[in-house]
């Protein structure tokens, strides 16, 4: 199995809704729960998004037409620079230009419809990019202008202020803010360093905290922050949230979307959705607005959203919820569908003889004995809640497709379907259909059927294919599975998927593989280097370079090399790159898919350690990194000298 395979708007729906009232009352207690709402540069604090209240408006009548006002989404949270480049003459915060009304009118506008509005301003003396005033001795002053406002929301950024200050500046304004008797929700937004708020922000008196220091615009950046959250949940709780960061949908397609949002309900992360793009005219309300996705969210049953398996591309979180039930998330971060296996036992369910399952994006409802699963696209999830209950449903199935980690462009491969009943009823009349990749045809038939495949049971067969001329394109083939059950006539999709074995140089002389044109890579951030590591920068490990360079890699990662069985040995020097002060990796090296040499898990600061390989027979050496389990924020690996000796 494949273990690494390896707005700015312009224009906005027309108001139309009545007012629902004159003001809004606060929340009684800030950060009860996590807060919902939009917002306007949230991955940078830097004054790039200016413009005025016209917009604001028309954010607050789409919140209230598309249904996400009544869903859940309150708070309308402005970007820096809403403010004026400097106070007035009475010391006072004052609007920008583009507020020509003032920001009273515009709390009243918010208000006047069911909803809440925060605005920015920061420790120091002037905000991040530094061309708006920050709170710096004046936190009693701003504190009471918000209040006097009718401000509900704060964002607060860390710039401009000494590391060691921050904690106190917090304080001193949280304080400022719960002496206005106005309830405020305080956010911490470190943005261009790493102060792990999440120590001490809570204590300071913040209800927020940002707890990555990056934008989470694109998937890979989303992907980033959430390894950022791997053992940050036992700060997470009523009165108190980690913030991983905003959802930017224009980045994101629909399953990435979707993945994200599932993933951030598990963690009670705060559903920002951040309109700083001119493509964002239209908020995805369908998935923003999903009851099942905010009831997750929102939800706090005592014990944290956490991570209990990692394979490197595929992840599985669970969180409890306060009804007995648990949350499921099946996360594929790989470029190509991804068979993910797991249980009602990852997510600590007590035995049952009977579990409900709904899945929270489609609405699918199924039961089942225990087993959960099946294939997971690229960039997606499969989002799950599971009850300890017995049902009368449709039998829950798992299709998946075992193919070899990397398809010969120009011989037969062997793909191997298993449709597996996992609940308590029968399934019968089960009909296999499959399309085949482009650029290939298959050797017998492409459908085939079987009769009952009973509870537990597991229907396998195997088809083979080969190239109509040599394959250029990923091995992408559909597979679809129709059958009857108890509720009726369902169908089961999947898709097999691999990438090309394809060998673009001759089989290697004695080299430097940083030399050498590799098969394949993929990476976990960026892509893999030659003698430099995240853009560029030298590879270093515990100070130290290597004159002969080599590969710079980010887990979970994976280089392909054809060796055409000429070689005999493969040696490197491999170790933590010091980019990476909190990262834990490990270093594996594969002959045609067989582990041949493996490092263990190593930290930065360990000392590095020398790989001498026999690969002799070898058609495809891979050279692996692993995050450790334990997400991969920060897991930079060098490959040192990388020699193959042929």
């Amino acid at each position: 199995m494949r273990r690494l395979a390896v707005l700015l708007c312009a224009v906005f729906l027309t108001a139309t809704a009545v007012p629902a009232a004159a003001d809004t009352p606060p929340d009684p207690v800030p950060g009860e729960r996590p807060p919902l709402g939009i917002t306007w540069g949230a991955g940078s604090s830097y004054c790039l998004y200016q413009f005025g209240e016209d917009r604001v408006k028309a954010a607050a009548d789409q919140l209230v037409t598309s249904g996400l006002r009544d869903a859940g989404y309150e708070y309308v949270l402005l970007p820096n620079c809403w403010q004026a480049a400097q106070r007035d003459a009475e010391g006072k915060l004052t609007a920008g230009t583009g507020y020509p009304s003032g920001i009273p009118a515009l709390v009243d506008y918010v208000h006047a419809r069911g909803l809440k509005i925060g605005f920015l301003s920061g420790t120091g003396e002037r905000t991040c990019g530094g061309q708006a005033p920050g709170s710096l001795d004046h936190e009693d002053l701003d504190a009471q202008t918000l209040a006097g406002w009718g401000a509900d929301y704060l964002r607060y950024d860390t710039c401009s202020s000494v590391n060691a200050d921050v904690p106190g500046r917090v304080r001193k304004m949280a304080d400022a803010l719960r002496r206005t008797g106005r309830p405020i929700t305080l956010e911490v937004d470190d943005t261009d360093r790493n102060l792990s708020p999440w120590l001490w922000a809570r204590a300071a008196g913040a209800q927020v905290w940002r707890t990555y220091k990056n934008p989470t615009f694109d998937f890979g950046y989303s992907a980033g922050s959430l390894d950022k959250q791997y053992g940050l949940e036992g700060y997470n709780g009523p009165g108190g949230w980690n913030m991983p960061g905003a959802f930017t949908f224009s980045y994101l397609d629909t399953g990435e979307r979707q993945a994200k949002l599932g993933l951030w309900a598990v963690l009670n992360a705060p559903l920002l959705t951040d309109m700083a793009l001119a493509a964002d005219t239209t908020l995805p309300a369908a998935e923003l607005g999903n009851p099942d996705i905010i009831a997750v969210d929102r939800d706090w049953a005592g014990v944290p959203g956490h991570k209990v398996r990692d394979t490197g591309w595929t992840e599985v979180w669970t969180k409890p919820m306060s009804d007995g039930s648990a949350v499921l998330v099946l996360f594929n971060r790989g470029d190509l569908a991804a068979p993910i296996t797991t249980s009602v036992a990852d997510a600590g369910l007590p035995a049952a003889p009977g579990y409900r399952v709904r899945d929270l994006w489609t609405g699918d409802e199924t039961e089942t004995t225990g087993a959960l699963g099946g294939t997971v696209g690229r960039h997606a999830a499969t989002v799950l809640r599971v009850w300890p209950a017995n049902v009368t449903a449709a039998p829950r199935t798992s299709l998946t497709a075992e193919l070899p980690d990397s398809v010969p462009p120009d011989r037969p491969v062997t793909a191997t379907i298993r449709f597996t009943n996992t609940g308590s009823t029968p399934v019968t009349a089960a009909h296999l259909q499959l399309t085949a990749p482009a650029e290939w045809q298959f050797d017998g038939p492409a459908e085939a059927s079987t009769g009952t495949v009973e509870p537990g049971a597991t229907w396998e067969t195997a088809v083979t294919l080969h190239p109509i001329s040599t394959a250029t394109q990923p091995f992408k083939m559909p597979v679809v599975v129709s059958y009857t059950t108890v509720s009726g006539a369902r169908s089961s999709a999947a898709s097999a998927e691999s990438p090309l074995l394809l060998a673009p140089n001759q089989p290697y002389t004695n080299g430097l593989l940083n030399t050498q044109p590799w098969m394949s890579s993929e990476n976990g951030l960026g892509p893999v280097e030659r003698d430099s590591t995240d853009n560029g920068h030298p590879l270093t490990i515990n100070g130290k370079t290597d004159a002969h360079g080599g590969l710079g890699a980010h887990a979970p990662s994976v280089v392909r090399y054809y060796l055409g069985g000429k070689c005999k040995w493969f040696t490197a020097t491999v170790g933590v790159d010091d980019r990476g002060p909190n990262g834990t990796l490990g270093f594996r090296v594969l002959g045609d898919g067989v582990e041949l040499e493996a490092t263990g898990d190593m930290r930065h600061g360990d000392a590095s350690q020398y790989l001498a390989v026999p690969v002799t027979g070898v058609q495809v050496l891979a050279l692996a990194v692993d995050d450790a389990s334990d997400g991969s924020a920060g897991d930079w690996g060098d490959w040192l000298s990388p020699y193959i000796t042929c």
